[in-house]
Order: structure tokens, then C-alpha cells, then sequence
């Protein structure tokens, strides 16, 4: 029996667009979202369309407790993973004093603290396969402070750091870690609507999640590390990397306000 492929915030959006692609190559899969968010119909619908084994478990990745009872559970399952995708996270757009605080420590929990203790439960499973995958999932915003994306964009910067290091901690066992950072996805209506108001620049930079999840798993496997989806974003990338770092966050300053109505 084929090893399983472990997805976090699995029940739509980029999630969704993984748990496709993945099993569209015959993966088996084990999807992770927050109860009450339709994994068992996405589950069923993934088995019947591929023709693979689908699991689903219910849960929030942002509380260390039920990352333990996760992992508890695969392995009294007897369970083997050789890949995990680290999707689940949060974000948003908001002048920072008039963010909710709790809202904003929920961005940092799950981007940041579930991730690197997810990622820690789970290695020593993953260890035992050889050639076997992490892809955590970024942000182009990972390469620059983005005035009112409130924490999201030092969360994803995280990201970034966290995959490289482990890259390059855990290669010589076996274990690739790979880090993808999309741009902006139109995954629900308050997205869209957002991006249209940030203008031409918001709607050129914008990119599917089939194209991401396509491109990100193509890339991961063929042994790429840090991979940008899109060409708007591979330009993006490098302006992050050598234009002044004031000078892009004035101009995302501007594009965001559009976004926010504030201009």
C-alpha cells in the first residue's frame, strides 16, 4: 500500500487544490481542517473521482493538544506518511490598531506555532520512508513588511526561514523540505472583491489554486526548494529582494489602502 500524503486546511482554497492535484497522481491522502467544514463530502469525492484512499481527521492544527491526539491517532492507525503539506494558516487585511487581538494571535498560532509543531510531531514518521516531502505553504508577502497585512506577512517570513533551515538540517536523511509562496488567490467573493479594488496590480499579481497546487507539487517533486508560482510573482519576488525596502512599502501601502477603501 502506497504511503499517505498528509494535508492541512484541506477543505478549500489552496487545501482543496492540493487534495486534487495529489490525488490526481494517485496519492492517498489524509485531509486536516477544522470540524464542520464538509471534509467528509470532499473526502468521498476525492475517492470516488481518483480512485484512492482518502481519510479525513477534524481538528485545529493552532492547539498543540490536537496536534498530539493527530499524530497519536495515525500512528495507532499504523499509518505511513512520506509527504506533508503544510497549507493551514490565516490572514487578512487591517489597519493594526483596529485589529482584534485575539484575531491577530490566531494568525500567529496556526501560521507559526502549528506549523513548527505539526512539522515536529510528524518528522519522525516522515523519516521513516525514504525521499520523503515537506511543502509548507508561504506568501510572496514572506519577502516584504506589507503596511496593513497586520502579522500575516512576519508570519510567512517565518515560513520561509523555518523551510529553508529544516532543507537544509534534514536533506542528508532523506527528507526534502520546499517551500512554495503563492501571490493573492480569488478563493471566495471578499477576495476578489478585495483585489479588484487594489487595481490592475492586484488582478495581474492574482493566480488560481489549481495553478499553485500544480505548479508548487510539480516543482517540489522535481527537488526544488523556494518556489514562486506565476510570473507576476517571480518579478515580485526579485523587486522585494533588491529594491528599497521603504520605496515597496509605500507602494504597498497605496495598494492596500484601495484594497481597504481607506484611500
Amino acid at each position: 500500500m502506497k504511503n499517505y500524503t498528509v494535508i492541512t486546511g484541506a477543505s478549500s482554497g489552496l487545501g482543496d487544490a492540493f487534495a486534487h492535484e495529489f490525488a490526481r497522481r494517485g496519492h492517498p491522502l489524509i485531509l486536516v481542517s477544522l470540524p464542520h467544514e464538509g471534509l467528509n463530502g470532499l473526502a468521498r469525492q476525492l475517492a470516488s473521482r481518483y480512485a484512492v484512499r482518502v481519510l479525513y481527521y477534524e481538528a485545529d492544527m493552532s492547539q498543540r493538544p490536537a496536534i498530539d491526539e493527530f499524530t497519536a491517532w495515525i500512528e495507532t492507525q499504523n499509518i505511513k506518511i512520506d509527504i506533508l503539506v503544510n497549507n493551514a494558516g490565516i490572514g487578512g487585511s487591517s489597519a493594526f490598531q483596529e485589529a482584534d487581538a485575539d484575531y491577530l494571535d490566531r494568525i500567529i498560532q496556526l501560521n507559526v506555532r502549528g506549523t513548527a509543531l505539526l512539522t515536529r510531531a510528524l518528522i519522525p514518521l516522515l523519516l521513516q520512508n525514504p525521499h520523503a516531502y515537506i511543502l509548507n505553504v508561504s506568501s510572496i508577502a514572506a519577502f516584504s513588511p506589507l503596511p496593513y497585512k497586520m502579522v500575516y506577512p512576519a508570519t510567512k517570513a517565518f515560513i520561509y526561514s523555518f523551510s529553508v533551515g529544516l532543507h537544509a538540517e534534514f536533506r542528508e536523511r532523506g527528507l526534502r523540505v520546499c517551500v512554495v509562496h503563492p501571490g493573492a488567490m480569488p478563493t471566495n467573493p471578499d477576495i476578489k472583491a478585495r483585489l479588484d479594488r487594489q487595481g490592475w496590480l492586484g488582478r495581474l499579481s492574482a493566480t488560481s489554486p489549481r495553478y499553485v497546487a500544480q505548479h508548487a507539487v510539480r516543482a517540489a517533486l522535481a527537488g526544488s526548494t523556494v518556489i514562486v508560482p506565476g510570473f507576476v510573482n517571480q518579478l515580485n519576488y526579485w523587486a522585494f529582494r533588491y529594491l528599497p525596502r521603504q520605496a515597496v512599502a509605500l507602494l504597498a501601502s497605496r495598494v492596500i489602502r484601495r484594497e481597504l477603501a481607506l484611500a
